[in-house]
């Protein structure tokens, strides 16, 4: 097992990530906190499944429209060999080769891959991380194979997941325009909520449209790593980690699917997250440029949520024997964790918690 990336096995790091390749020092404790730490042991338990030969589970939409699971080399997720010397994990970041597409600031996003050397385009790859339960409360009480596991998706990913749409078609803008004229035509007629409504069937249609159509190949967007228990209990699984990925148009097959099945006169979440998709594209189409921050349509802050969805909502994308049977044994976390790092870690202090793991409370 190649271990050579971490300096000391004394000092606290984790499996392929040091003070070299990445933007975190692990050898302080706000590193190890709990939003750091939800997006730094995805991406070692990545590095970590490239060292042994395992490929994640890659969610992708097929030919006929279809979520569809596959396998993926790490290195094609990262754009790069994780392992390389150019390579560098920056965490919290801004993805600049998006930059061109955005009036104003960009928001940052969870991962920024990008190479060390100077040249044109360092950029490789803009990843959001979504480190999951499995099962959640939801799929708690059913058999393994039903297991599932929470998603919930804030807005700042809308704004990437168009983002990288508009890359897409970013050496083919006619090819969009083209596509979305249904929607441009209608022009201010659809900026309020009982003409969204209205005409959802319609947007939907058209993103759908953007998504057959889309000139490059879906890349990867969401890691979405899995974490197993024994039940709901606070007790890992034998077997309990593995990863999988959302491209791009998996990840908006899905939103799409979800406002599809939602109430017709209800402007849910996902409705509302799809016609701010359908606004910057349009936009973009306009302008060449977006302004996300003038189009939020009712989300006011990060915190808020975009879509949420349970794990009885995303089980029938992400079924497979990976999410059944994960790949990465219990006794394996030694190996991605190292130098003690576990002790830095400082977890939330939850009373519910507290008082599960505190039976004799209640003798």
């Amino acid at each position: 097992m190649n271990t050579t990336k971490n300096a000391s096995f004394d000092t606290p790091s984790l499996f392929g990530l040091n003070e070299s390749n990445t933007n975190k020092d692990f050898t302080q404790a706000k590193a190890w906190g709990k939003n750091s730490f939800n997006n730094c042991f995805p991406v070692s338990l990545l590095c970590y499944m490239q060292s042994k030969k395992l490929s994640p589970v890659y969610l992708t939409l097929d030919d006929n429209m279809d979520v569809t699971p596959k396998n993926i080399d790490v290195n094609s997720i990262f754009g790069h060999d994780y392992n390389s010397k150019d390579i560098f994990f920056a965490f919290e970041y801004t993805y600049g080769h998006n930059q061109q597409f955005v009036q104003g600031d960009l928001p940052n996003i969870d991962l920024v891959v990008k190479k060390k050397s100077i040249s044109r385009n360092p950029w490789l790859r803009a990843l959001e991380i979504k480190l999951t339960a499995l099962p959640d409360n939801s799929t708690c009480d059913l058999s393994e194979d039903e297991y599932g596991c929470e998603l919930v998706i804030r807005p700042n990913t809308i704004i990437h997941l168009t983002l990288e749409l508009i890359n897409a078609y970013s050496e083919n803008n006619h090819l969009l325009s083209q596509i979305l004229q249904p929607y441009l035509e209608k022009g201010e007629n659809l900026e309020n909520e009982e003409n969204i409504l209205n005409n959802m069937s319609q947007i939907i249609q058209i993103i759908k449209n953007v998504l057959i159509s889309i000139p490059k190949d879906q890349i990867p967007f969401i890691l979405q790593p899995i974490w197993k228990t024994v039940g709901k209990s606070a007790q890992l699984h034998d077997y309990c980690l593995d990863a999988f990925v959302w491209s791009t148009s998996a990840f908006a097959k899905l939103l799409l699917d979800i406002a599809e099945q939602g109430k017709y006169k209800s402007f849910t979440r996902a409705k509302r997250s799809v016609w701010w998709v359908m606004k910057m594209l349009a936009d973009y189409a306009r302008q060449q440029t977006i302004d996300p921050q003038t189009v939020r349509i009712g989300f006011s802050k990060q915190t808020d949520k975009a879509v949420a969805l349970s794990g009885k909502r995303t089980h029938p994308y992400m079924s497979c024997a990976e999410l059944s049977h994960p790949r990465i044994n219990k006794t394996e976390i030694k190996n991605i964790i190292l130098g003690n790092g576990e002790k830095l870690l400082s977890p939330e202090r939850r009373f519910d918690a507290i008082l599960v793991n505190t039976p004799e409370l209640f003798i």
